[in-house]
């Protein structure tokens, strides 16, 4: 359950890293992606695949791209495509306060376990790192343009996307984790459940390379520091719920040694996009794991459910 994270989003483009230029070369944009909601892009290489696997388990895929607590869980995965709203697929899970847009799928497969990443989403993490490149890009342009992103002046996205709602995103945590107890104890079957908190993929150090160039170093180390405060929030919420059927495993340094700007990044970046190709903006990937990264959050979360387990 969750968003792009959770569903493998990025994976099956056909990206591959070039060690000797630092870039991501190659990629299908027409790929087709699986159903039943491809608008999805649910990956046979998600992290929930690999630990079911692991498990003999089977997997039951809820997780949606681009998907937040309000749109996406509690209620349908809704886009604008053509200036049109369009439903993606119906909420994973539902409201279980008011009884609106259960998912009878999630009932039908009464699950032992339930595997969860979302809050990107629900702080706006893609359009935060828009916005500070284009500001980077007028600073660039302007000096006398403020660089924003920065510990010193976070600008108003930051401000109006992360720090207003990383409150509510909390709560929000609290609120999923007594909905999926409650009607598990409705079921008369309470499943354990696994959050994930977000990987850090930039790179270590604030070092520069083709994937981390349409930011500034001090946007970079800036970005990091926000990352950590939404995985810390992230597991102290969850904490205080003081659920033993409940665990988060914090995977801030799950990617180290990986990041970009290394040698084998596990994150697809930024040097996907290429000027000379505007079609190559359409591209959901950057920011993602890559199939190496979904088995490294498996590797991670595993431990997790066997101690849930025992």
């Amino acid at each position: 359950m969750g968003d792009s994270v959770a569903s493998g989003e990025g994976t099956l483009y056909g990206y591959r890293y070039d060690p000797a230029s630092q870039r991501w070369v190659g990629g299908n944009l027409n790929v087709i992606w699986p159903g039943p909601y491809p608008h999805c892009h649910d990956s046979p290489d998600a992290y929930g695949t690999v630990v079911a696997e692991a498990l003999h388990a089977r997997l039951a895929q809820f997780a949606c791209s681009g998907s937040s607590f309000e749109s996406g869980i509690e209620g349908p995965k809704t886009d604008y495509l053509a200036g049109v709203t369009v439903e993606f697929r119906p909420a994973q899970f539902g409201n279980w306060a008011t009884r609106t847009d259960l998912n009878h799928a999630y009932d039908a497969a009464r699950p032992d376990l339930v595997l969860i990443t979302f809050g990107a989403d629900d702080v706006d993490f893609t359009g935060i790192v828009k916005a500070c490149i284009e500001n980077r890009v007028e600073h660039s342009i302007d000096p006398f343009v403020d660089l924003q992103c920065t510990a010193r002046d976070p600008g108003p996205t930051v401000s109006r996307d992360f720090t207003a709602r990383i409150g509510a995103l909390e709560r929000d945590y609290a609120t999923l984790i007594q909905w999926i107890e409650a009607r598990g104890k409705a079921d008369r079957h309470v499943p354990r459940v696994v959050f994930t908190t977000y990987y850090d993929p930039l790179p270590e150090g604030g070092g520069s390379c083709p994937d981390s160039r349409l930011l500034d170093t001090q946007q970079v180390s800036y970005l990091s520091g926000e990352l950590t405060v939404l995985d810390q929030g992230m597991v102290t919420s969850i904490q205080s719920q003081d659920e033993r059927n409940v665990a988060v495993v914090d995977l801030i340094d799950a990617f180290n040694g990986h990041r970009w700007c290394s040698t084998d990044p596990w994150a697809y970046g930024l040097s996907i996009y290429r000027l000379t190709d505007p079609a190559s903006f359409l591209s959901q990937a950057p920011f993602h794991p890559t199939p190496a990264g979904q088995r490294a959050i498996a590797a991670l979360v595993l431990p997790a459910v066997h101690r849930l387990f025992r």
